[in-house]
């Protein structure tokens, strides 16, 4: 576990070229990642950025919402959210919180910067590949260092009301 003793995970879904976000949305809907996102991250801590958080409109029920944001002056009238303006403040609190509520995974959901300044503290990568090439992307997964290996992938659905082909993949950090 890379931090206090906390395992960070990233949980994302991106395209062949590691799109994750078209003009603040995702660009597709495939219910059965949405549902592997709830069973993963439901009743634990989430660590989003300002603008995935406004993608959403509300908070994600029956977790704990930290937003980043370095607008100072950012506030969100919801018990179930905490603003911070880094991301070793928001880990360090919620390693405080996870250890408290018998927690041992935080999870980081996104946006890009987020994504790129949480690589370097996590240790596991749970990945929906979307059979897809977003046109028009504008926000991106960074590239999956060399010290991440894949160890588990589904064989390859299909949404059933999209038609869109996705898998899950799992990637571990690498211990030195």
């Amino acid at each position: 576990m890379s931090f206090q003793n906390l395992e960070v995970v990233h949980v994302v879904a991106m395209d062949q070229q590691r799109c994750i976000g078209q003009g603040n949305q995702l660009p597709w809907h495939i219910s059965e990642d949405l549902k592997h996102f709830k069973r993963l991250t439901e009743g634990g801590i989430v660590i989003m950025g300002r603008n995935t958080f406004e993608s959403m409109v509300k908070a994600l029920p029956n977790r704990t919402n930290f937003v980043l944001t370095t607008d100072l002056d950012y506030t969100i009238d919801d018990p179930s959210v905490m603003i911070f303006h880094n991301l070793d403040d928001a880990l360090g609190q919620a390693s405080s919180l996870a250890h408290g509520k018998g927690l041992d995974t935080v999870w980081i959901i996104g946006g890009q910067k987020i994504f790129e300044q949480g690589l370097l503290f996590s240790d596991r990568l749970e990945i929906t590949e979307v059979d897809l090439a977003v046109d028009g992307a504008d926000v991106f997964y960074p590239a999956i260092t060399q010290n991440f290996v894949k160890v588990a992938e589904s064989e390859p659905k299909v949404d059933e009301k999209s038609g869109i082909g996705y898998r899950f993949v799992t990637y571990h950090k690498q211990k030195d």
